[in-house]
């Protein structure tokens, strides 16, 4: 193989790569401001300067594009909630925390599903809460996969802290309430309303503690020393 063949491979690899995520960022912002059934393969390509058939040859159709903006979100979900699961799973698993132990546990993970909410150091925010609160409303497919996430490394950690501390099986519907609840508190956030609400146009490290801090406060104050009630 000639040195300059070699070389090219890598160079043609950037440059798919750059025009894969430059596809990516376009279908995101219309996908969040006009929803799958209003976004055009053709507006997304226009918008990523790139020829028509590059949805295709990247992507397959669009349904395929959609799933791959689903799975941004899906990988970073689990970049951020991935450690702190494992780490409630071990606690649990070592014998029985105090009652203080998993209200803390508790409440770091909604620390962290908080912060990575309101994080306003990631590109295009805007457009990814625009993009969320969509597939809230509007049930597509690609949506399962992430559900699924959120389920196995939010949704049920909570739930086995909030078991234990009412007395009552994780699967129980009191527990799946309370679980609900609390982690809807927490997404409130995505929604442009609470940012309208508190005039945030900027978040940062002190509004995101803000947050943190009363999320803390709801959850002390319903488990300090509820049990089984």
């Amino acid at each position: 193989m000639s040195t300059a063949t070699s070389h090219y491979r890598p160079v043609a690899q950037q440059r798919g790569e750059e025009t894969r995520a430059r596809i990516l960022e376009a279908a995101l912002e219309l996908f969040a401001a006009n929803g799958f059934d209003g976004a055009s393969t053709r507006t997304i390509a226009e918008r990523a300067g790139v020829n028509l058939p590059a949805i295709q040859y990247y992507f397959g159709s669009k349904e395929g594009l959609y799933r791959a903006v689903v799975e941004q979100f899906s990988q970073n979900l689990h970049a951020g909630v991935a450690p702190i699961a494992e780490y409630i799973r071990r606690e649990l698993d070592v014998g029985q925390p105090s009652r203080r132990k998993l209200i803390d546990l508790l409440c770091d993970m909604l620390d962290v599903i908080i912060a990575l909410i309101l994080d306003d150091s990631v590109p295009n925010r805007e457009c990814r809460q625009k993009f969320f609160a969509r597939m809230e409303v509007e049930p597509n497919p690609a949506f399962d996969a992430l559900q699924d996430d959120m389920v196995r490394h939010v949704c049920q950690p909570c739930c086995d802290i909030i078991g234990r501390l009412i007395d009552r099986p994780p699967d129980d519907e009191k527990v799946l309430l309370h679980a609900m609840t609390l982690i809807g508190q927490a997404k409130i956030f995505c929604g442009w309303g609470t940012n309208r609400v508190l005039r945030w146009e900027t978040i940062g490290e002190a509004r995101i503690r803000a947050a943190q801090l009363v999320i803390r406060e709801h959850v002390q104050a319903i488990f300090r020393s509820t049990r089984g009630r």
